[in-house]
């Protein structure tokens, strides 16, 4: 088991988004995102999604997108259903999402951490 510290981001903005630790291997991030994952990579961090979430008609995740587009500058996709983000090592493995990230995500839109 490969546990990370994930950032959480529901597609429900009812839902809060929320920074804990995940078992990053295959079987749990396609129950967190609730199907197939497809991977989007951004420098060094990538997240997951459900890869048929607009087939789906799964709920556009504006949190996602707002994150993206303040980190990176370009939105070049609607990212649809819930989102685990997590951080990407040299060797492309998982990793602990970056601190930058949750301060953007906390700055933007708020979160919930886990306490140790």
């Amino acid at each position: 088991m490969n546990t990370c510290t994930a950032l959480i981001i529901p597609a429900n903005l009812a839902e809060t988004a929320r920074v804990e630790p995940i078992d990053a291997g295959l079987d749990n991030l396609q129950t967190l995102v609730a199907g197939n994952i497809e991977a989007v990579t951004v420098d060094d961090w990538h997240f997951y999604l459900n890869e048929e979430g607009k087939i789906m008609q799964l709920a556009p995740n504006r949190r996602a997108a707002q994150l993206v587009l303040e980190e990176t500058g370009v939105l070049a996709d609607v990212y649809c259903g819930d989102v685990v983000v997590l951080g990407e090592t040299a060797d492309g493995d998982e990793a602990d999402v970056p601190e930058h990230l949750i301060d953007t995500a906390q700055q933007l839109f708020g979160l919930h951490q886990a306490t140790a």
